[in-house]
């Protein structure tokens, strides 16, 4: 696997002006994560309930009942009392090497770990336990190297690079250099673990199927639907029927096109982004799923969420997927088999999203949360009712009749949403560096 490089902080802008012509010139300073890859029999696989730490690194958030896990990429995830939403508790940490990724049904967690699964028993809060480890189940060469190797982590390294604007990858989000590709936080919204991740989101949470389930956001790889947790790895779906004690049999290994991110179900559909275009997957047989559509588009990363046979898509520029858009598509899926495109809205660089009612909710990364009214979809782009900035927003989850739920780099973020047209903020959660 290539090493990828992250433009973490361009941090001096240089104009020069003489008689004869201008010239300028970029000094910048990056974190160069490196990936670390680590043979399976020598994964650290030790599961431990700690006390409750502050955020430093937030990943991917996920709602159950009265509590809100967020994921710290490969170290574990944090478990918060929301039952007061005003005034939340982070209560402790579970530790558990190699996670991004979670769901929950009756009680039961199910949680990556490199390429194991582990089912973590929720019943007692106060004495979480784990109850299995499915050692190996989720073997994806999104993980692994030839030999085959696991990535363990990322290696942080700092280095300082002067262009100028002669440059070709002046102006752009990201540049190549030999086998390292390099990306301007700016452009992407930051270091993103959970993009080279294995792992996916409930669609509403709450009694489903006869299930209660919880609910993730529009980035997630994991999620729970028709009594079978689904998973995505980097051209796989794998389908895992859970039994009523939690366990889980065999997964079901289906194969679909390469470059696949995230993992949104609908109705009797999930819908699966993917740095090309959209997937739209039939779960009728939750035990076999059948890809039914794809809509195509230019490179790029893309969630999706869906509601009322409408799919919401997002793609940005400067991302592991070298793309150069920065736009939601919005997509006419009531016939399945042939999605089409209805209109495409320009954005500033937009991240996870969350659809509820009327309205639609998207991350831009450094430049906040939008809310748009989605009733004429037409005109849409000019129904913006909400913009919220000075904080960083890459996944958010709206909850009916509670409140709406937004993550960044800089922490997590509550807000009441009775009035979309005008949200209130309830609490915070900051990182502490």
């Amino acid at each position: 696997m290539k090493a990828f490089t992250y433009l973490i902080l361009a941090t001096t802008f240089i104009f020069l002006h003489s008689c004869s012509k201008d010239t300028c010139v970029n000094t910048s300073t990056y974190s160069i994560y490196e990936p670390v890859y680590v043979m399976p029999d020598s994964l650290d696989k030790e599961f431990t309930i700690e006390p409750s730490r502050p955020l430093k690194n937030p990943g991917k958030i996920y709602f159950y009942k009265d509590y809100i896990f967020i994921n710290e990429p490969y170290e574990g995830f944090h478990i918060i009392n929301n039952k007061i939403p005003s005034a939340p508790v982070n209560e402790r940490f579970v530790k558990l090497r190699g996670n991004v990724d979670i769901s929950v049904m009756n009680d039961y967690l199910y949680a990556d770990a490199y390429i194991d699964l582990v089912i973590i028993d929720l019943r007692s809060m106060d004495q979480l336990k784990q109850v299995d480890r499915k050692a190996g189940l989720f073997k994806s060469q999104y993980f692994m190297d030839n030999s085959g190797a696991i990535l363990s982590h990322y290696k942080d390294t700092k280095v300082t690079e002067t262009i100028d604007c002669n440059h070709p990858s002046w102006g752009r989000g990201y540049f190549e250099c030999g086998d390292l590709m390099l990306f301007d936080k700016n452009f992407s919204g930051g270091f993103d673990p959970s993009a080279s991740s294995n792992g996916g989101s409930e669609s509403n949470g709450g009694i489903i199927n006869g299930g209660a389930v919880g609910k993730g956001g529009s980035l997630a790889r994991f999620t729970i639907s028709k009594g079978h947790l689904y998973a995505i790895g980097s051209a796989e779906l794998y389908s895992i029927s859970i039994a009523e004690d939690g366990s889980v049999k065999e997964p079901v290994v289906t194969s679909l096109p390469w470059g696949i991110e995230t993992l949104f179900p609908y109705k009797d559909y999930l819908f699966v982004g993917a740095n090309n275009g959209m997937h739209l997957i039939s779960i009728d047989n939750p035990s076999s799923p059948q890809l039914k559509g794809t809509f195509d588009h230019a490179r790029s990363c893309d969630p999706v969420v869906a509601d009322e046979d409408i799919a919401y898509v997002t793609l940005r520029e400067g991302t592991t997927c070298q793309g150069f858009l920065n736009q939601l598509d919005i997509i006419d899926v009531k016939d399945i088999e042939n999605p089409k495109l209805l209109h495409s809205i320009p954005m500033e660089n937009p991240h996870g999203l969350a659809v509820e009612g009327d309205y639609l909710y998207i991350c831009e990364g450094i430049h906040g949360l939008k809310v748009f009214d989605t009733k004429d979809l037409a005109n849409m782009k000019d129904n913006q009712v909400g913009s919220y900035q000075d904080f960083h927003a890459w996944d958010v989850i709206s909850l009916t009749g509670h409140s709406l739920l937004v993550i960044g780099n800089d922490g997590f973020r509550q807000y009441d949403h009775s009035d979309p047209n005008k949200l209130v903020l309830l609490s915070t959660i900051p990182v502490q560096k």
